[in-house]
């Protein structure tokens, strides 16, 4: 394991982070002697197959979750769930989407409109873990160690069968208005919490939350509240054991990391989304074809914190804008540096209306030349 002071592995994201602390994969390491993870193994790279489902029908997972965390799949099965989400992220090849800096600080000033339908909360991937920009303005709390930082979100896409029995003894069917007869998609979310001011690299946080979608028309606000009513409703106590209902500033949090990835989420679905790849690792491993022995160790030591991954957000900065007082060129004074918030939109075309995409009306930095000298973006923070 690498030192607990190795302050450049506390800085890593999860997934490259759990794997750099252990020197191996943490699935491995941790499940492997358990032969659970073999019984695991054909279906973490299966598209159509949810991590809930896999706790639940893989022999001995379920026992090893109860055992070990008190709680079974679909809420907050702690260590295991971020094992499986790590292993189902490398079973796809290690997707990781960094989200850049300024595209945070653009996102933390717009709004999610009421008209925006379910149908653009997706991902791109089938499980992806989404990097936040840092300082990221957003925390989650673990009882046992505090607030911890987020630093990203492992997003998989899975869908549950027309009639599964999926759904029974939950409350999600009337929780959340759905129909058992219907295909259901879900976004299995899984936070995850920086363990950077705590005591090592593993001393982190996670919060576990599914989104169930039938209706890809309903709106995406009414969708996100209903699922956070759900998730701090009585009925899930007594169809999950052990689960410990979140408190409500638990749930405050957990809210808005969630609209803050449905933002991130939206704008991939922009036709003009920015992406640019930073393939760091795939460099470093270029670079050890030909070496000795003690040079490539060396590049090996540094591969252990280096991963590839593509960059999401806009190539300059944050948009401004300058004005002046009333219009009046001659006036000295000028406007107060503030933002004008943006805002997602659905856009409507073609036959009758017929069809719709996403639009983004960006927010506006005014008077920038001012604010740059004095004020910064506002932080994204949930208190």
């Amino acid at each position: 394991m690498r030192s607990a002071n190795d302050s450049g592995v506390m800085m890593l994201p999860h997934p490259v982070r759990v794997d750099a602390a252990f020197g191996s994969p943490i699935e491995e390491v941790l499940l492997g002697e358990t032969g659970v993870l073999e019984g695991a193994r054909p279906y973490l790279g299966a598209e159509g197959v949810s991590t809930e489902w896999i706790i639940n029908k893989v022999p001995g997972m379920l026992e090893l979750a109860m055992a070990s965390m008190g709680a079974p799949a679909g809420m907050n099965v702690g260590l295991l769930m971020l094992m499986l989400s790590r292993a189902r992220l490398r079973a796809q090849g290690d997707p990781i989407l960094q989200v850049a800096d300024g595209l945070h600080a653009q996102l933390a000033e717009t709004d999610l409109s009421d008209a925006l339908p379910a149908c653009f909360f997706r991902s791109p991937y089938p499980i992806v873990y989404i990097e936040f920009a840092r300082p990221s303005g957003l925390q989650i709390n673990n009882r046992m160690s505090g607030l911890h930082e987020v630093e990203g979100v492992y997003v998989g896409s899975y869908r549950i069968p027309a009639h599964s029995d999926q759904h029974q003894g939950s409350g999600r069917e009337r929780h959340l208005q759905l129909d058992p007869t219907r295909e259901t998609r879900v976004m299995e979310l899984t936070i995850t919490g920086s363990p950077v001011g705590k005591g090592n690299p593993l001393d982190d946080a996670s919060v576990d939350i599914s989104l169930y979608i039938q209706d890809e028309d309903a709106c995406l606000g009414t969708l996100l509240e209903r699922h956070i009513t759900y998730y701090r409703s009585a009925e899930i106590t007594a169809a999950q054991p052990g689960f410990e209902i979140p408190d409500q500033t638990e749930m405050d949090l957990t809210a808005e990391v969630i609209r803050h990835l449905a933002k991130v989420l939206l704008y991939l679905n922009l036709p003009d989304a920015e992406q640019a790849p930073l393939p760091e690792r795939s460099q470093l491993q270029q670079r050890l074809k030909g070496l000795g022995p003690k040079k490539a160790a060396r590049i090996k030591r540094r591969m252990a914190a280096t991963y590839d991954r593509i960059v999401i957000g806009p190539s300059v900065g944050v948009s401004t804008e300058q004005h002046q007082a009333d219009g009046n060129p001659s006036d000295s004074r000028s406007v107060r540096p503030h933002w004008r918030r943006g805002h997602f939109r659905r856009i409507r075309y073609g036959e009758q209306r017929s069809e719709s995409r996403l639009g983004w009306i960006k927010p506006v930095l005014v008077n920038a030349a001012e604010a740059f000298g004095t004020v910064k973006p506002k932080p994204y923070l949930m208190r």
